[in-house]
């Protein structure tokens, strides 16, 4: 027991492992006492998160070859590497922050909700944890099968129409998914004859072989990823689930998913043919588009943040394919670039999304309303959520000087690298999808406007609103650290991009890229010194107020504040701007876009068979599957 406690990775990832399991077990077995359950859930998976996050720290730190090491008290073995560090570092930030939130929401709830929410929370991200560390494909299959079941159950807990019909899309989703990676290893198995990632890394495999994995792998982790169109089950699981839940499968469950594609594209197949790449990129700028597309049309707060998370999927998926072209052209620094950018908004996107999700929640649970169009007028009545959402909002738009901004300026530099490859359909592609990635950036930053003037500005437009008040105080901190963690890593980018850049070398073998080593944020084309970058960040946005202090003397006094007026008319709730009369133009413009989400008959099906036998089926076997792999994996 005295080595469980040693500042090591291993130990620390056990000791993590064993505090979600029994803090999640303890909050079920007192959930009639709801601030002690709440407690123990809460704090118990704030205290893993923290191990979680100094054991990542030390992995990234390390570098080097990947090492597999035996995780004491645990029949585990884990595979410690920095992508995989950088992963649990990614998932553990975003875990904290949700236990903190999920602490005060957990005490306002029912028991039963109470129990079962707070335990799945907990066994959701031991499973995920374990599985960003697994080994082999055997312990990855088992742990992504188990934390999917969990999401299924969290998405299921309100028994109405709408929660039943996206447990059942998540379930089928997954379990299709889960199959699809069946038999990419399976193909796999027949050649190398091993699942342990080591041998299969080192076994020059077919091309046939390796181009038929990597398509069912790409498959399978796309299921889990939401890559369009493998999304349906994405939005309204994020709008059933409770919101801390519904920031864990945007922040942490999908990631697996593209850190999957990673490690079977970059990593255990060897250098990938030109092709993959390609098609990486066009389902990543399709991805991007349709679901940046897709979000403005939303009024439920959180599908519409759904959409935005399928937007910056394909935002990271443009460096992961970047990386593999640049690999498949023999360009080391575009590849190194691209994936340094893909990794670093991977991180990021955690950070504001997380803060939107608890935001969201925050906003919900005060006046019970998901619809913007019932909304207006928070901004007043619960200040801190108003600016938390604001900046994680422009952070979500890449609006300067936030962290946003930084990873995805690396991108648009990896694109105009691509722009310069001497194959006519790289330099075709690269220009394309610079501004496809610009266009998406215009979605968001149109989706800022509408979020923020909708639910927060104007006048309420529903006695709930109306009477709104400020969440209670864990819950508000969790979603303005957030935010402010995205100002710091947009501010302090110039020094934290070398360590992300570490990690894509280590991912290649290729060495550090030369401009991010030494301190410059950008390609060599554009590189700038790292305290200037910092300055002019930090300085830019305060220039127009400090101006504006320096510059008004006594021109322009307080005014008193009166009531709002139009045009010499008294103000009224319904001259307040609404989120349908906000993106009509787009819905005329794209409307042949926005009717072919209709006419998907996989989607029809399942909407329609739901209250049949299929949806009682899918419940009984997800919970003879959960109990068997709960025995399999901790038994």
């Amino acid at each position: 027991m005295t080595a469980l406690f040693a500042l090591e990775p291993a130990s620390l990832l056990a000791l993590a492992l064993l505090i979600w399991l029994v803090s999640g077990v303890a909050g079920w077995v007192f959930s009639a006492a709801a601030r002690l359950s709440s407690l123990i859930s809460g704090l118990g998976g704030m205290l893993a998160s923290a191990a979680v996050i100094v054991a990542a720290f030390e992995t990234v730190h390390r570098g080097g070859a990947v090492q597999t090491v035996a995780l004491p008290a645990l029949p585990f073995t884990a595979e410690l590497s920095p992508l995989n560090g950088l992963l649990l570092l990614a998932m553990s930030v975003t875990a904290l922050f949700c236990s903190l939130y999920a602490w005060a929401w957990l005490a306002g709830t029912t028991s039963r909700k109470r129990a079962r929410t707070g335990l799945l929370c907990n066994v959701l991200m031991a499973a995920l944890t374990a599985a960003a560390v697994a080994n082999n494909a055997i312990e990855l299959l088992v742990m992504m099968e188990l934390a999917a079941l969990c999401a299924y159950f969290l998405i299921v807990q309100t028994d109405d129409v709408k929660s039943r019909r996206a447990g059942l899309n998540q379930f089928l989703s997954g379990r299709l998914g889960t199959v699809c990676l069946i038999l990419a290893f399976t193909v796999l198995h027949q050649v190398s004859g091993s699942l342990d990632f080591d041998v299969l890394r080192h076994t020059a495999f077919p091309a046939g072989t390796k181009s038929l994995a990597f398509l069912l792998a790409l498959a399978g982790f796309g299921l889990y990823a939401g890559i369009i169109p493998l999304h349906a089950w994405v939005p309204q699981s994020h709008s059933s689930a409770p919101a801390h839940a519904a920031a864990l499968f945007s922040s942490v469950l999908m990631k697996i998913g593209i850190i999957g594609i990673v490690k079977v594209g970059l990593d255990l197949l060897g250098a990938p043919p030109l092709w993959w790449g390609l098609l990486v990129l066009l389902l990543a700028i399709l991805t991007a588009f349709i679901g940046g597309l897709y979000a403005l049309m939303e009024h439920d707060i959180r599908r519409l943040l759904a959409y935005h998370t399928l937007e910056n999927v394909g935002i990271i998926l443009l460096g992961v394919g970047g990386a593999m072209t640049g690999v498949a052209l023999n360009m080391p620094e575009l590849a190194a670039l691209a994936l340094l950018a893909g990794l670093f908004h991977l991180f990021n996107h955690g950070l504001f999304k997380t803060a939107l999700f608890l935001g969201a929640g925050e906003i919900e649970m005060q006046t019970g309303i998901k619809d913007m169009e019932k909304l207006g007028g928070i901004a007043r009545l619960m200040p801190w959520t108003a600016v938390a959402m604001l900046v994680a909002l422009m952070s979500m738009a890449a609006l300067p000087p936030l962290n946003g901004f930084a990873s995805e300026w690396l991108l648009y530099q990896s694109l105009f690298q691509l722009s310069a490859a001497p194959l006519f359909i790289a330099r075709l592609l690269g220009p394309l999808l610079a501004v496809g990635l610009a266009l998406t950036g215009a979605l968001a930053l149109m989706c800022v406007a509408k979020v923020f003037g909708v639910t927060f500005l104007g006048a309420p437009r529903s006695k709930a609103a109306e009477d709104a008040t400020p969440a209670p105080l864990a819950m508000t901190l969790s979603s303005v650290l957030l935010a402010l963690l995205c100002v710091i890593f947009g501010v302090a980018s110039p020094w934290i991009i070398p360590h992300f850049a570490a990690v894509a070398a280590s991912i290649l073998n290729a060495p550090v890229l030369q401009t991010a080593q030494h301190g410059a944020v950008f390609s060599p084309t554009s590189a700038v010194s790292a305290p200037m970058v910092a300055i002019l960040l930090l300085g830019m946005p305060l220039l127009p107020w400090i101006i504006a202090a320096v510059l008004r003397g006594a021109r322009m006094p307080n005014r008193l504040r009166g009531d709002a007026w139009a045009c010499g008319y008294g103000h009224s709730a319904d001259m307040v701007v609404t989120a349908t009369g906000f993106t009509q133009p787009l819905r005329v413009m794209f409307g042949p876009l926005y009717r072919l989400r209709q006419h998907v008959m996989p989607a029809k099906l399942v909407s329609t068979l739901h209250q049949g036998w299929l949806g009682a089926f899918c419940r009984r076997l997800a919970f003879i599957e959960l109990a068997v792999l709960l025995v399999v994996a901790f038994a």
